[in-house]
């Protein structure tokens, strides 16, 4: 009788273990996955914004609009930082951040929204590398044969110059590689400030500081360019701030604490067919055959390297 009763709590335990888990994981996933499909809208919006107002000015205004929006959030998380925090925030929001509104702004200036969403399929293994290398993932042969597959794609993405759709794709390319670099950087690093803090806090000094070198290319030509903007890209800006980046950033800060970073990573594979898609949508703009067979290898890439993870597990369990 008792030796029924101790494999009755087990296997109580057992279910009560696994339904933890699940609640542990279920919200953040959920805000993952909404945090990717606004993503792939996004670069519609940016590469909008960047034909009409130009490179330069599309990177002010929209750190400005940025900054403007945030600064009346804070009244819900107080402004309060410990000095030994700030090197890492001010690293993450004026380096990482901005690094990566500048290379999405670069790249999205020239280059066809569906072809660059290609590009953002490497930004998974990138995060995946960074957390390799800081001893936060294992090296296993199914993630070096991932990495492996997707450099060939992304290789294959570069080697016929790339869609066009603005003056200098390659370019434009380049651009979208560093600022996925930027964003694996933010990926990686901010963690510590998100579980001191909170994802809001972090989220908007991460949003609102990137202001600080953006206003190094302010000129007088900036602000007659955005009070000539047109309605639709003063909604789409407006978009861009409120839900393509505090509400999404916050979302993504929420799930990257309670996530590993490889299911964090690996969820943005979701993004390139969401650009292709909404490119198609909003700026009617189509994508070519090798552009979109450069970006399956990559996605195939980063799924050999997630099946081999999660079968890894599954064997260790």
């Amino acid at each position: 009788m008792t030796s029924m009763r101790r494999q009755r709590l087990t296997a109580w335990g057992k279910t009560a273990s696994i339904a933890a888990m699940k609640s542990n994981t279920f919200w953040p996933a959920m805000a993952l996955i909404l945090a990717v499909l606004i993503w792939g809208i996004v670069p519609s919006f940016i590469r909008s914004l960047a034909l009409e107002a130009g490179s330069t000015d599309s990177i002010v205004i929209r750190m400005f609009a940025n900054a403007a929006f945030c600064l009346p959030l804070f009244y819900l998380t107080g402004l309060r930082i410990e000095r030994q925090d700030w090197p890492r925030l001010l690293f993450l929001a004026c380096v990482c951040n901005f690094g990566y509104y500048v290379g999405s702004i670069l790249g999205f200036a020239n280059l066809s929204a569906g072809a660059g969403g290609m590009i953002y399929a490497t930004n998974p293994l990138m995060i995946v590398g960074l957390a390799i290398i800081l001893g936060q993932e294992r090296l296993t042969f199914a993630v070096a044969l991932g990495m492996v597959i997707s450099f060939a794609g992304t290789v294959y993405l570069f080697s016929d110059g790339l869609d066009g759709g603005g003056g200098n794709p390659v370019f434009g390319g380049l651009m979208l590689l560093a600022a996925c670099f930027g964003w694996a950087l933010y990926a990686i690093f901010n963690k510590p400030l998100v579980r001191k803090y909170g994802p809001l806090k972090t989220t908007l000094y991460s949003t609102l500081l990137p202001a600080l070198p953006a206003a190094l290319l302010y000129s007088p030509h900036t602000y007659q360019t955005f009070i000539h903007l047109s309605v639709t890209s003063l909604w789409e800006l407006a978009l861009m701030s409120l839900i393509g980046t505090i509400f999404s950033v916050n979302l993504w800060n929420y799930a990257a604490v309670h996530l590993r970073p490889s299911s964090t990573g690996v969820s943005l594979y979701l993004i390139p067919p969401g650009v292709a898609l909404f490119g198609y949508i909003f700026l009617h703009e189509t994508t070519g055959p090798q552009t979109l067979m450069g970006g399956f290898i990559i996605m195939v890439g980063v799924a050999v390297a997630e099946f081999g993870k999660t079968f890894n597990l599954a064997r260790a369990a």
